[in-house]
């Protein structure tokens, strides 16, 4: 670009050379307009992209932030710069990029700073897919007001921000079918008899506080709560991340991404201790009782990508012959269920585990060869749920605004 405006300004000048050469040979008021109009503009050209950005200098905020897509991120970028000329324009460029797939975002914005050195441009960023982004840098851009010089400053950029995951609701009690909740909604593995209370007939002495008038509502007597202490649950998330599984089906890696995160949200409501394991991918178990429970796992989701080398029933396989395996509950997350997956699942409960197997099908509806894995599972003691869901469309919005110039 410096090279092009260099050009540029260099034609300008010849031509500028030739009407004064034209004018002094033959002379002439237009001739001697010409000439001085051109060198003018040649000089004014000139002095901008000597005097402007001399030296530019940017900080800025909203690095190292955790988000999620629906969430709003304001970066924020104080400029700086040296000219000791007036600035009329100034273009401002950041660029960050999605590491996975190497996507350049760039948001611009133009100010008219004058005099001001220093002022500071704003924008906002939301809808943006899951991932990892860095700060690739900053372009500032400053010239005449004719468009014949640019001068351009590109300054590095550092850190950057994830988006997690969209967890998909999933209750942390699962509601059966035609109990007010539709098939993906009563998808859960958390039952009814995990943390929380029974109920038994009221008795004289029992505090009015204690009555349950829900279930009273429902009876023809009385019904007292009867709180029961909290069971540690334990459940290990697997996630089909081979890339043979998927085919190129980017949404429908989406969902089990989006599933998986639902499922160890709810883990974390109820305190209950979970892990995350996907192909490759080094396993991670969360401890219950911390206030960012399951930030370890939605970071591995934010950037979990298909890969080929183990199969998803090969590190079922390997997760159930953990020691204690068999007092966790299996949640496995994947779209397709072939011989191997179906034999994995099947020795994880005759080891003593209790597995929840979420089959994505995408936005089809289940065939008669789903329907009967389904069956076969279920009678091996499994507890399936098909997961049919509409592809989702994420709309990504950036806006900037300045402020000092």
């Amino acid at each position: 670009m410096i090279i092009r405006s260099l050009y540029r300004l260099a034609f300008f000048l010849l031509l500028a050379a030739g009407a004064g050469a034209l004018a002094v040979l033959r002379g002439g008021q237009a001739a001697w307009f010409l000439a001085w109009l051109l060198t003018g503009a040649g000089a004014v050209s000139l002095s901008v992209f000597l005097f402007t950005l001399m030296k530019a200098e940017v900080s800025r905020s909203g690095e190292n932030h955790m988000l999620y897509p629906k969430d709003e991120l304001t970066v924020e970028l104080k400029i700086r710069h040296t000219s000791f000329l007036p600035v009329l324009w100034m273009s401002v460029a950041d660029h960050f990029v999605r590491e996975a797939d190497g996507h350049l975002y760039t948001v611009r914005k133009r100010v008219y700073p004058g005099w001001k050195r220093t002022f500071t441009v704003r924008y906002r960023i939301s809808g943006l897919e899951r991932g990892s982004y860095r700060y690739t840098g900053t372009e500032l851009a400053a010239g005449d007001c004719w468009g014949l010089v640019q001068k351009r400053r590109l300054l590095p950029g550092s850190g950057g921000f994830t988006v997690l995951p969209e967890g998909r609701a999933v209750l942390p009690v699962g509601l059966p079918k035609g109990a007010g909740g539709d098939e993906t909604e009563g998808a859960s593995p958390f039952r009814p008899s995990m943390p929380g209370h029974g109920v038994r007939p009221y008795e004289n002495g029992d505090p009015l506080h204690r009555i349950h008038w829900k279930s009273t509502a429902r009876r023809d007597g009385l019904m007292t709560r009867m709180d029961e202490p909290a069971l540690e649950w334990r459940f290990q998330v697997y996630v089909d991340a081979s890339a043979s599984s998927y085919q190129g089906r980017a949404e429908l890696f989406e969902q089990a991404i989006r599933w998986a995160a639902g499922i160890l949200q709810a883990a974390g409501d109820i305190r209950a201790m979970a892990g995350l394991a996907a192909n490759g991918k080094p396993e991670i178990r969360l401890p219950p009782h911390l206030s960012d429970n399951g930030l370890p796992a939605l970071r591995l989701l934010a950037v979990l990508e298909t890969a080929g080398g183990q199969s998803f029933a090969e590190l079922l396989m390997n997760g159930g012959s953990r020691p204690g395996s068999s007092a966790e509950a299996v949640v496995a997350v994947t779209p397709v269920i072939d011989f191997a997956v179906e034999r994995a699942l099947g020795q994880l409960c005759q080891g003593g585990c209790q597995v929840f197997v979420y089959h994505l099908l995408g936005a089809r509806l289940a065939g008669e060869r789903e329907l009967e894995q389904k069956r076969r599972l279920e009678a091996a003691g499994c507890r399936v749920h098909q997961i049919r869901e509409a592809r989702l469309e994420r709309t990504v919005r950036l806006h900037a605004e300045s402020e000092g110039a």
